[in-house]
């Protein structure tokens, strides 16, 4: 390829995102993907003569950017059922009132913290080194408080165990838009489609199978390794992949201690996200959340019933048929630590993180620029992947005009 002048490396939302901003902006970019496909974890997979989101799938009315973006490349989003919210039946008496306390101290943390500037909250330090399950154990929680918050918020969504989630930085992250209107939008022929979209606006510039495994600052240009032996160079690059996979990268001149010290003690989740195609539609198992996950009936199929399992639960085996007395005519599954190019979910934040590296994971290191939603202030939806690729747009682009 003729020589750009950045270089995109990961063709997931974020880095495509990026790509789309530059180009619009008369920026010359190419992207360089490690998979067959482009996408990363917005994946829509085939069942039977079904598919379903294996990774990202659900969006809410406020993810502006999100929207804006797919608005711009053609992309509709409808109005589908909310993500589950609820949590597991069986709280009575004290342990109901503890459960709903927690609930009033994340909101109000929520509405004192800017996500910007999570450290100027009163007691910062102490909010960050505590967790949601510390908080609990501190107040004497029943063991049946302890599982319904893990299933609610570990099994159900953020996929890490709550005794290793910074109190702070999940309360941040609400402050930064996590789901304000319930998450009930979807995008037409799902994430995946806006993905595929990205791509075609690029014209060729997406390259697939091409592993970078070092980037090189010379000074006034990037030298990027690929795996087979070859390498391209740019005047600035975009690292847009999880911390999980920039871990095995060689970098030149090294990294910064803070960015060291994030790649060593980042955390990412553990989930299976499954589905079964049966042949007719499916009525959810009661409950639909439990320690084995969460079950639901796709939005686009009803004979598909899904589930999405999180830290323990995606160590479980279940078998789905049972839950409904049918036999599937298919089922796939997808774990997402079992992902070469992946090797997790999202980023979640662990004690200590968001204050000592989590708000700097966006700084350039030369004219080596990041995206990815680790840098945004939403670190696991779409909308914070979309955000960041703005921002690391907008970062070039400043530094190009000069």
């Amino acid at each position: 390829m003729s020589r750009p002048r950045v270089l995109v490396v990961g063709a997931g939302l974020s880095g495509l995102a990026t790509a789309y901003r530059l180009d619009r902006a008369g920026i010359d970019v190419f992207v360089l993907e490690a998979r067959d496909r482009v996408g990363g974890r917005a994946w829509r997979v085939r069942v039977g003569d079904a598919e379903f989101d294996a990774g990202c799938e659900a969006l809410d009315r406020e993810h502006s950017a999100l929207l804006g973006l797919a608005e711009q490349v053609g992309v509709g989003a409808w109005e589908a059922p909310p993500w589950s919210s609820e949590p597991p039946a069986g709280l009575e008496g004290a342990d109901a009132e503890l459960f709903a306390e927690l609930e009033r101290a994340v909101d109000e943390l929520a509405a004192r913290v800017d996500p910007d500037h999570p450290e100027d909250v009163e007691g910062a330090g102490a909010l960050d080194a505590q967790t949601l399950a510390g908080w609990l154990a501190e107040r004497g929680a029943s063991r049946r408080v302890l599982e319904a918050v893990e299933a609610l918020i570990a099994v159900a969504s953020s996929t890490v165990p709550t005794r290793e989630m910074s109190l702070l930085a999940y309360a941040a992250k609400r402050a930064a838009g996590a789901a304000p209107t319930g998450l009930t939008l979807r995008f037409r022929g799902g994430p995946s489609a806006l993905a595929d979209a990205l791509a075609a606006s690029l014209d060729g510039r997406v390259r697939l199978a091409s592993p970078v495994v070092g980037v090189e600052d010379e000074g006034n240009e990037i030298l990027v390794r690929l795996e087979d032996g070859s390498s391209e160079r740019a005047a600035r690059v975009v690292l847009a992949v999880p911390l999980t996979l920039q871990r095995d990268l060689r970098f030149d001149p090294e990294l910064p201690a803070f960015r060291r010290e994030a790649l060593a003690e980042a955390r990412y989740g553990v989930v299976v996200k499954e589905a079964a195609l049966f042949d007719r539609p499916v009525t959810v198992p009661t409950p639909d959340l439990s320690e084995d996950g969460h079950f639901y009936a796709s939005a686009e199929d009803e004979r598909l019933l899904v589930r999405f399992g999180g830290a323990g639960a995606a160590d479980r085996h279940v078998e789905i048929g049972t839950r409904v007395g049918a036999q599937p005519l298919a089922r796939e599954a997808i774990r997402w630590s079992e992902e070469h190019w992946t090797r997790g979910t999202y980023l979640i934040l662990g004690p200590g993180h968001l204050l000592g590296w989590g708000g700097r994971l966006g700084e350039p290191h030369g004219r080596v620029h990041f995206a990815g939603a680790e840098r945004s202030t939403l670190k696991s939806y779409m909308e914070g992947a979309v955000r960041a690729a703005d921002q690391a747009a907008d970062e070039i682009i400043r530094a190009e005009v000069r």
